[in-house]
């Protein structure tokens, strides 16, 4: 019996996945990184273009605080989103005031305090979307206070596009392939 078990091996290991390329790798490696304030940027810029756009579509069914939700959306895009206030000199001149926001804990606790001002408006003055905001808001807060807590840092790279996990150079080539017809 023993002779017999003694012979048998492990199973082989599964061969590692083959490595892929494009946009959503890049996504994945970050992913896989385990970097929080990687998590917590996308999640930035989805509630910026959730609250924002489910907020004008609706706009006439939450008057009040629709107002609200798109100063908000708005403000929260120029934190989370640095790199497109190159063009517009107001955009320059407010994020040049939000820079205390790139301490992590500092902007966790204000997506937290957002997050709980949009379960307020919700049970003051209504509003469905509200109630979608307000945990969305919480829950980049915590990655964000998990961000901070781990040591990741606000870097010069993190008011790029690359920050967002995303390859610009590859991205770059892939554009000019297509755009001379080279596939």
């Amino acid at each position: 019996m023993q002779g017999l078990l003694g012979s048998m091996t492990a199973p082989a290991a599964a061969p590692a996945p083959p490595a892929s390329t494009g946009f959503f790798a890049d996504l994945k490696q970050k992913f896989r990184e385990g970097k929080f304030k990687t998590y917590a940027r996308w999640l930035g810029v989805l509630n910026v273009f959730i609250t924002v756009g489910f907020t004008l579509m609706m706009f006439s069914l939450m008057i009040p605080s629709g107002i609200f939700c798109i100063i908000i959306g708005v403000l929260v895009g120029i934190i989370e989103l640095p790199f497109c206030c190159t063009v517009l000199p107001l955009c320059q001149k407010i994020s040049s005031y939000m820079t205390f926001f790139e301490v992590y804990m500092i902007r966790g606790v204000l997506y937290i305090a957002l997050g709980v001002i949009f379960i307020l408006l919700f049970i003051s003055m209504g509003g469905i979307l509200n109630l979608i905001y307000g945990p969305l808001f919480i829950i980049n807060g915590l990655m964000y206070m998990l961000a901070h807590c781990r040591g990741e840092a606000h870097t010069k790279e993190d008011n790029s596009v690359s920050s967002l996990g995303v390859n610009t150079t590859q991205l770059k080539a892939k554009a000019a392939a297509a755009a001379m017809g080279v596939v």
